[in-house]
């Protein structure tokens, strides 16, 4: 396996926050702390277009809606652009914090906020459909069960709430496992009960979702496990980075998660997407670079031809043409901290320190004293309806939890036509 990538790009004046291929993997969607987003051609590796100010500050997430693509914002918004002419078709408004994270299914999508709600919105209406409240502080991440109607969230506050869309209601609350907070989020196998999470107390976990108890923890990183994304077409796969590494891991075994391979990079990682051809990933830096590799779990000498067509496609691109097409301005760095999330900023010297290995071997023996924990159990018949179509037996009674200003943008964009 090749240790190095096969291209990177610093296309952005600022840390690559999101990355995320199309469902075809032809196109190469990243977003950026420099305000704006840019969709690439995969096959050429050419910038195709950029959302020059896509938003008014940093742009902290993109996924792609069908065709169209979605970012979300420290702005306190999120928007829905049309890939054909880059024009912004909806933007979305409501939230009272940063706009961290989205997830998009059929015509809907989901946004996680600062503020500490989920918004639930219509493709093609500008105010939520609902705002969820339950976390009792921010919530980074989000992660929906594509055969049910069943949303996981990953919060600051140390927890992970399972919410039921149709409902716009948290019946669910998965605590104790983390002693940090919670970054990621994803369900490794659709259909099936198992979520995985990652942290700053640089673990991963995976859940039972039936009885709401971690089943298995791995000290994957040195560093916060800054995302977590399902393999496509490869039920129990996840890929994760944290520190400088992208890692993959078999999750299939609840009880034994394996790791398939690792690779290393120049810097620091914040995200990664695995291409649905499972050919190629890619991972976005704190540098501003974006890196493109092969798949780590793809034999070279196999794929030696594709690697040859990248390598040839990449000695042809000039930096010179690319840097005109996607020229940016730097933007002051924020100021307020209070309009920062804290993983951007300074911790207390006296509470744990982000990005520190912790010494612990035992879900059990990890301590929840700051982490939301009373609530009574669902009944076993509520939790069935939650993850319907999902097959899933008796709930343990101990284990559940239950609850009782946006700018326009500036376009710098050439046609596209998004398969």
């Amino acid at each position: 396996m090749r240790s190095e990538p096969l291209h990177s790009f610093a296309k952005h004046g600022w840390q690559v926050s999101s990355v995320q291929f199309s469902a075809c993997s032809t196109y190469l969607a990243t977003g950026s702390w420099d305000k704006s987003a840019v969709v690439y051609n995969v096959l050429d590796l050419k910038p195709l277009f950029r959302l020059s100010v896509a938003h008014s500050l940093p742009v902290t997430c993109v996924r792609w809606l069908n065709r169209d693509l979605v970012t979300c914002s420290a702005d306190r918004c999120a928007a829905l652009w049309d890939t054909s002419n880059g024009e912004r078709s909806t933007l979305f408004s409501g939230h009272t914090g940063w706009v961290m994270s989205c997830d998009t299914t059929d015509n809907n999508i989901t946004t996680t906020s600062w503020d500490g709600t989920l918004g639930l919105w219509d493709a093609s209406r500008s105010s939520p459909l609902h705002l969820m409240s339950g976390h009792v502080a921010g919530v980074w991440d989000c992660a929906t069960l594509k055969s049910s109607q069943v949303i996981a969230s990953a919060s600051e506050d140390c927890t992970l709430r399972l919410w039921d869309r149709r409902t716009a209601s948290s019946f669910s609350t998965l605590a104790g496992g983390h002693d940090d907070s919670v970054l990621s989020v994803c369900w490794p196998a659709d259909g099936q009960f198992l979520l995985a999470s990652g942290s700053t107390d640089c673990n991963i976990l995976l859940w039972d979702t039936r009885t709401c108890k971690a089943v298995t923890r791995v000290e994957s990183h040195t560093d916060s496990v800054k995302e977590l994304v399902p393999l496509p077409h490869q039920p129990g796969v996840i890929a994760s980075v944290g520190d400088n590494s992208l890692k993959i891991w078999d999750t299939s075994d609840a009880t034994n998660i394996k790791l398939l391979g690792s690779r290393s990079f120049p810097t620091d990682l914040e995200c990664v997407a695995v291409s649905p051809d499972r050919l190629t990933h890619v991972c976005g830096g704190v540098n501003s670079t974006t890196y493109l590799s092969l798949f780590v779990g793809v034999d070279d000498h196999a794929h030696a031809d594709l690697y040859s067509k990248y390598k040839d496609t990449i000695n042809r691109i000039s930096e010179e043409e690319s840097n005109k097409i996607v020229g940016f301005s730097r933007p002051a760095q924020p100021t307020k901290q209070s309009d920062i999330p804290a993983q951007y900023i300074p911790r207390d010297p006296n509470s744990p320190s982000r990005g520190t290995s912790r010494d612990v071997t035992s879900v059990d023996s990890v301590t929840s004293s700051n982490c939301v924990t009373s609530i009574p159990p669902p009944t076993e018949a509520e939790l069935c309806s939650m993850i319907s179509p999902i097959s899933i037996s008796p709930v343990s009674e101990e284990g559940c939890k239950r609850e009782s200003s946006c700018s326009d943008s500036g376009v710098d964009v050439t046609s596209l036509s998004i398969c």
